[in-house]
Order: C-alpha cells, then sequence, then structure tokens
C-alpha cells in the first residue's frame, strides 16, 4: 500500500513539474518543445557526464529554450541502465554484429566504477566502453531520434492545448466579471 501512495505521490509531483517548470514556460511552444525534445534526444546518448552540457549548446545552436531539457538529462540514471543495453542491441542488429550483454555490461561496470574527475573520468569512460562503444552510439542514436521526435511532437501540442485551456478559462473570467460590472452607456 504505501508504495502505491509513493507512486502516486512521485506521478502527481512529476505532473506538476511538466505542467508547470515546463508547459507554462514562457516562450514559444516551438521553443519549448525543442529543447525538450534535445534534452530528450540527449538523455539516452552514450555521453554521461556532459550530458547537460551538451544540451545547452545544441539548444541555443538549434535556438531552443535551454532551461526545459536540461532536466531530461536526468532520466538517465542508473535505474535507466537497461535502456543502454536495447540501445547496443539495436545497434548490433544494424551493423550486423553478434551481440554480447555480458560483455556490454563488463565494459559498462568497468566504465562506471574509475576515473576520478570530470576530464578523467570521462575519458576512463570511453576507454572502458571502447568495445562496444559504436553499436551503442548507433543504437542509442535511433531510439533517442525516435523518442526525441515524439517528445517534441507531445511537449508542441500539450503546450498549445494548456494555453488554450488557460486563454478560454480567462475570457470565461473576464466575460463573467463584465456581465457582474458593467460599465459603459447602457449602465447607466
Amino acid at each position: 500500500m504505501k508504495l502505491r501512495k509513493r507512486l502516486r505521490v512521485n506521478l502527481r509531483l512529476l505532473r506538476n513539474f511538466v505542467v508547470y517548470r515546463i508547459i507554462h514556460v514562457d516562450d514559444t511552444p516551438h521553443r519549448i518543445a525543442l529543447g525538450v525534445a534535445i534534452g530528450m534526444f540527449v538523455a539516452w546518448t552514450p555521453t554521461s557526464g556532459m550530458q547537460m552540457v551538451l544540451i545547452v549548446a545544441l539548444s541555443a545552436l538549434c535556438r531552443a529554450n535551454k532551461v526545459v531539457g536540461v532536466p531530461m538529462a536526468w532520466l538517465s540514471n542508473p535505474a535507466t541502465l537497461w535502456v543502454n543495453v536495447l540501445c547496443y542491441v539495436l545497434g548490433c542488429k544494424m551493423l550486423g554484429l553478434a551481440h554480447n550483454e555480458a560483455a556490454f555490461w563488463a565494459a559498462l561496470k568497468d566504465a562506471i566504477s574509475g576515473g576520478h574527475g570530470l576530464i578523467g573520468g570521462t575519458v576512463h569512460f570511453f576507454q572502458a566502453i571502447g568495445g562496444v562503444f559504436w553499436p551503442l552510439l548507433l543504437g542509442s542514436l535511433v531510439f533517442s531520434a525516435v523518442l526525441g521526435a515524439l517528445t517534441y511532437f507531445a511537449t508542441y501540442y500539450a503546450v498549445r492545448f494548456f494555453r488554450r485551456r488557460r486563454a478560454a478559462h480567462h475570457r470565461k473570467i473576464l466575460l463573467a466579471d463584465a456581465a457582474q460590472h458593467p460599465t459603459g452607456p447602457e449602465a447607466k
């Protein structure tokens, strides 16, 4: 029962974050959606340690909203490493290579466990994952591109929907206020 309640709380927090921190950002729907899509794209690529920098750089390059994409980098974390296995297998299939999940996990474990500091850790990560990097990169680029495109359209239409709903709500309030407090020649 506690798990179900915690899940409801987390879903409510996620919904509030999306509604109040992404959808209601003061920017165009296209720039917001593009920023989120870039964040989603970069989040699932094997660029650990550089994701937020890449999101901001790509967002600036594409003239997207830089702020809304950064939280998407937090989606890729140790609990979501299984997605990397799917990307690796997809990349191996696309390259016509045999896939070995055990070798992938061994390389990933070595990549995560070593290296200190930003530069040392990044160098160690790419050295350790070198044998599985190209299939992982190709698979993650395909996966990220599809997910980024879906995220763009979902965010774009969500922003437009919420803005239209908010505008209709404001019009309704203004009309009700005008009906209660008439002004002009007919009010006298």
